[in-house]
């Protein structure tokens, strides 16, 4: 415990402003970490970050942008790990303090459909089985409660969709979703 004691502090302001009042990028990479020390930092982050956001006035506009890369463990659909809630809360909150939160991940099974029904924009790229295509659509029909979304056409677009196309639901835009196609993906 004693290498969380040093280095740059825990603290929101520090970490997404300069003094001067610039924003800046902060990256935390906690891969290298075990599963308990990985769960310890992520909900330390996201509990530091909702601290901060609700100290802030509200605002339409985006001052922070919270970025995870793969969200698997950390926002189950069964069981209830430290990091869970305050991502809930986040999802259902931040947009009123300018805080935006993008999730990705590679395996929807393995989310909370229910929570992911508070994200406004939905980007799917090409699933690999039923079951995922089946989750996504249940959170779909979760977000899609006011009727706008004729989920037989978004299940079979889902279901046609090819590498590097991705479909892109906003809760603004009534209708069926666009078709966005990327020039390059590297990794």
């Amino acid at each position: 415990f004693k290498a969380w004691e040093t280095g740059v502090p825990m603290d929101m302001q520090s970490l997404l402003y300069t003094p001067e009042g610039k924003p800046r990028v902060s990256i935390f990479y906690i891969a290298h970490l075990n599963d308990n020390e990985r769960m310890f930092a992520m909900t330390l982050i996201l509990e530091t970050l909702l601290n901060w956001m609700r100290r802030q006035a509200g605002t339409e506009s985006l001052r922070a942008l919270l970025y995870i890369d793969e969200i698997f463990g950390f926002f189950p659909p069964i069981s209830n790990p430290p990091s869970k809630m305050p991502l809930l809360r986040l999802l259902k909150q931040a947009r009123a303090f300018g805080v935006g939160v993008v999730l990705s991940t590679q395996n929807p099974v393995d989310l909370d459909y229910k929570g992911l029904s508070n994200i406004g924009t939905w980007w799917i790229g090409r699933l690999q089985t039923d079951n995922d295509r089946e989750r996504v659509i249940a959170g779909l029909k979760e977000a899609a409660a006011a009727g706008d979304t004729d989920l037989a056409t978004v299940s079979q677009m889902i279901a046609n969709l090819k590498s590097r196309v991705f479909l892109m639901r906003n809760i603004h835009d009534k209708g069926v979703p666009t078709l966005m196609t990327t020039r390059w993906v590297m990794s």
